[in-house]
């Protein structure tokens, strides 16, 4: 008799409901009117005061000066009178299903990531991505997953199963044989290495081809493109993948429509070769100053994950100069945490170093708003800041965060959480 496969999605709602997680019905009316004290609609914008936005059906149709009524009997009006309201927040670097312990071996985690439980890989990301979205984070970029879980996740937070916010997914990292995730690094016994196999290796065009098209068919949202670290340990070595590697991977996702962040460690040949050969945004680093002039030259996004480089103690002030540098030079910041080898407690703690870099606070804002939104292509036009026609993702605190940087994001902050006209938060 022929099995019939459950959608991801339908999977992890079993599960859940297996759990016992009960989730909250979000706030709906016919029209939503909020009134804005301080109004933020496009940061690195002059903000609006005493404001009233106007939603329906999950889109914002409207702004008008003033403290407006509802226009009809049962819809509802959230006071922000006395907040500063502006887009939700987009981290663009995640890896919300696993969190390492920076006092263990990465290879040892990794591996067990591999090998670990779909289930409990599960269970305990949910709690993650409701703290994120708590914390006015409406939308991230998962950027690999060990586990492979993530895909499912992203579907059943589609639906309405799990509370959390909007993700662009990808689960496997490209990356060619010999790199970071060759099962040669993951300390097991050679005949164990098929365990622990990242399915996005690749060596050669053919190879290299094949991995990109057959994760865009599992359903990435965009391509994850991995240097291999070999050239930040061995000095005689300057690039690990061929020009014809780097240039199959990134022509087969953009026929795929597909956009592709790459991993990097700051290794000059290979940035130079990714960025010439398209890539849309360049994720770590730190850069240098031919990178950052081909950058500005080709309009190419930078996330520096500054978080990420002080707690691996990885050339951080290195990193944090190259940002200043690159923000100076006209390159587009965008904001990314690494989350991942750090809980969601932390992650906004890379507003305050991104405004120690030099970037000012509204284009830290920025960062994580406008610019995601744009580095995410068309399927963020409807987000990144407030107007007319937009996505409703709006999330509001109590201080201005343009002189509060360093409390942005940061755990009970946040008092107004919307997510497509759906209300997760509301302290008033």
């Amino acid at each position: 008799m022929k099995r019939t496969l459950l959608p991801r999605f339908l999977v992890v709602a079993i599960l859940i409901l297996a759990a016992g997680v009960v989730l909250p019905s979000a706030t709906s009316a016919n029209t939503i009117v909020i009134h804005a004290g301080h109004l933020i609609a496009e940061p690195g914008k002059p903000e609006t005061t005493n404001q009233s936005i106007f939603i329906e059906d999950g889109k914002i149709v409207s702004i008008k000066d003033g403290f407006i009524p509802a226009p009809h009997p049962g819809d509802q009006v959230i006071e922000l009178r006395d907040s500063w309201v502006m887009p939700g927040l987009i981290d663009m670097h995640t890896h919300v299903s696993g969190v390492l312990n920076l006092d263990e071996p990465a290879s040892h985690q990794i591996g067990y990531a591999f090998i670990g439980r779909p289930a409990e890989a599960v269970l305990n990301t949910i709690p993650r991505v409701k703290a994120l979205l708590m914390e006015g984070f409406t939308t991230v970029r998962n950027v690999g997953d060990p586990t492979f879980t993530t895909y499912a996740l992203r579907d059943a937070i589609n639906v309405g199963t799990v509370e959390g916010p909007r993700m662009f997914v990808t689960e496997a990292q490209i990356a060619v044989d010999g790199g970071d995730f060759d099962p040669s690094n993951w300390d097991v016994r050679r005949d164990l290495e098929k365990y622990v196999t990242n399915r996005g290796n690749c060596s050669g065009v053919v190879e290299c081809t094949k991995v990109v098209r057959e994760e865009v068919r599992r359903g990435a949202d965009v391509i994850k493109f991995r240097q291999a670290g070999l050239p930040a340990e061995d000095p005689r070595v300057k690039m690990v993948e061929s020009p014809a590697e780097i240039k199959a991977i990134i022509d087969t996702a953009h026929q795929l429509d597909r956009r592709v962040a790459v991993h990097t460690d700051g290794a000059p040949d290979f940035l130079h070769a990714v960025i010439e050969a398209g890539a849309d945004t360049i994720e770590h680093g730190p850069l240098d100053d031919e990178s950052i002039a081909l950058m500005v030259q080709r309009g190419i996004f930078y996330t520096p994950t500054l978080l990420a480089a002080k707690l691996v103690d990885y050339r951080f002030k290195d990193a944090s100069e190259g940002t200043g540098k690159a923000y100076r030079a006209g390159v587009r910041i965008i904001y990314g945490t690494d989350l991942g080898i750090f809980g969601p407690e932390r992650s906004h703690e890379e507003f305050g170093l991104l405004a120690a870099a030099g970037l000012p606070p509204a284009q830290v804002l920025r960062a994580a708003t406008v610019n995601a939104a744009a580095a995410l292509g068309w399927r963020g036009d409807g987000l990144g800041s407030i107007a007319p026609g937009k996505i409703a993702d709006i999330v509001a605190m109590k201080v201005d965060p343009l002189t509060h940087i360093d409390q942005l994001g940061a755990p009970g902050k946040m008092s107004f959480v919307m997510k497509e006209g759906a209300i997760f938060k509301n302290d008033q």
